[in-house]
């Protein structure tokens, strides 16, 4: 009884630990986010930049950098959600740009990467859900899986310890 009690408190441990430390990421669900329909675009063309996880009705901006030109401004929806068209200045240098979107009230900003080609160019690049050849979202998705890993190692050595216990114990009977 007492073994089967130690297990008992392990499991409830293991499983503490990973509800625990689960929320405590940087990025999770509900972080801002911000991504484009294309992440090619010539000086001149226009894209989609569509963004999540501000507060409902406010204000966003929109910034171009690596020479910071402001491409708008859009609300947020009752969601914090937004998707807006924006031009990219015919001026822009080619290379590889950052767009920041930052709440005006919250202050929560999210960037997301393109490269902008001369305006020669024409057509795009799909992006197929990307952050715009940003970092990827990694945060929660990775926790449960490391969790659900660590359990089942956690299980997987309480059952073989409490197997070869069994062994040790009938064999000396």
């Amino acid at each position: 009884m007492h073994k089967l009690m130690r297990i008992v408190a392990m499991v409830a441990i293991s499983i503490g630990g990973v509800l625990w430390a689960s929320p405590a990421f940087a990025y999770g669900p509900g972080a801002t986010t911000i991504s484009t329909n294309i992440s090619t675009v010539g000086a001149g063309g226009s894209l989609i930049v569509t963004g999540s996880g501000f507060q409902p009705g406010e204000t966003v901006t929109l910034v171009l950098h690596s020479t910071p030109v402001t491409l708008g401004t859009t609300p947020a929806d009752s969601q914090g959600a937004f998707s807006t068209s924006v031009i990219i200045p015919a001026d822009t240098t080619p290379g590889n740009c950052t767009i920041v979107g930052t709440g005006n009230t919250s202050g929560s900003t999210s960037t997301t990467s393109i490269v902008v080609t001369s305006a020669t160019t024409t057509g795009g690049t799909s992006n197929s859900g990307s952050s715009g050849g940003g970092l990827a979202f990694t945060g929660a998705h990775i926790a449960a899986m490391a969790g659900v890993g660590a359990i089942a190692l956690a299980l997987g050595g309480m059952l073989v310890f409490a197997g070869r216990r069994r062994r040790v114990t009938s064999s000396h009977s």
